[in-house]
């Protein structure tokens, strides 16, 4: 027994080291587990964009005339001197000078909407916080360059005949910011879908031209600083640890400015004398006074679409 014993102990003695190792199980190799994307933290960036604004102007105008007749006589000409000279002036039966017409008032106005498009572009920053691993809230403030400009004109006559109303309206919004929260959901950690609202602010310049076609028209200028609100809603993506890419819709609405362009007037002259007889130049003339009162008042609303890239400044 001890024989056999011995034996088997000198023959496992023999066995190469590398045939004992190859018999023995082998772990697989560790994997570095996947880093989960944290939102949290403070960010800058930029963006560039298109924006499709509507200015909706509606203008006002109140005329008032009022005419007056003078007749006239040269009591000097020829054989109709002295009380003749009095002698109605043909072919007007009125014996008394001047008539007076009016004062007569009418009232008529303009409408019209006008496309205020153009390149948008600026830069952003703001804070996230993102809790329950799948939700984010946040603020974001942005300031922005625009170029976008647009014009009508228009009466409320087709054709815009003598005595019609005309209106003419050009606005531009000269560059806009916004402060905005966020609330966004995660459907990967690298996956941001949010919603944003808040404040919109401006600088909008218009310019109006009113009045009467033909009588009197009206210029005015005005440049504003508007605030309204804003809303919309987005997606952004993480490109690396640091950098992330968005696009973004927003609505903004600056509600209703205006301005009174004054009163203008305009005085026209019809009737020029004429011969009644080779002794007696007579005739009568028509002056018309016309008094022009204009308004105006714009709405406007906007529509931005943008990309951005953001830096994420906490590690």
């Amino acid at each position: 027994m001890r024989i056999a014993l011995g034996t088997v102990a000198a023959l496992a003695l023999s066995l190469p080291v590398s045939a004992i190792a190859a018999d023995l199980p082998v772990k697989a190799p560790m994997m570095a587990p996947v880093a989960v994307y944290n939102w949290t933290g403070f960010y800058i960036g930029g963006n560039a964009g298109y924006s499709w604004g509507r200015a909706t102007t509606d203008q006002a105008d109140v005329a008032s005339s009022t005419s007056v007749t003078e007749c006239f006589r040269d009591p000097t000409s020829g054989p109709l001197t002295g009380a003749l000279s009095t002698i109605v002036c043909a072919p007007n039966t009125q014996t008394t000078f001047p008539l007076v017409t009016g004062p007569t008032t009418a009232a008529a106005a303009t409408s019209g909407r006008a496309n205020v498009d153009g390149f948008v572009g600026g830069g952003q920053a703001g804070y996230n916080y993102q809790f329950d691993r799948q939700w984010l809230i946040g603020l974001e403030t942005d300031l922005q360059y625009s170029a976008q400009r647009g014009s009508i004109s228009g009466c409320s006559i087709a054709g815009c005949p003598l005595g019609s109303a005309f209106g003419s309206a050009s606005t531009a919004l000269k560059w806009f910011g916004t402060f905005r929260g966020r609330l966004g959901w995660l459907p990967t950690d690298r996956i941001l879908l949010y919603v944003t609202g808040g404040l919109a602010y401006g600088q909008i310049d218009t310019g109006y031209i009113s009045g009467v076609s033909g009588v009197a028209l009206l210029p005015a200028s005005t440049s504003i600083w508007r605030a309204g609100w804003t809303a919309g809603g987005g997606v952004e993506g993480v490109l690396s640890d640091r950098w992330t890419v968005k696009a973004e819709y927003l609505y903004a609405d600056y509600g209703t400015f205006g301005t009174n362009l004054g009163t203008s007037a305009a005085v026209t002259t019809v009737g020029p004398f004429v011969q009644l007889s080779p002794f007696a130049p007579a005739g009568t003339v028509t002056t018309t006074t016309t008094t022009v009162r204009a308004a105006a008042s714009t709405r406007f609303t906007d529509n931005v679409f943008r990309l951005g890239l953001n830096y994420r400044l906490t590690p």
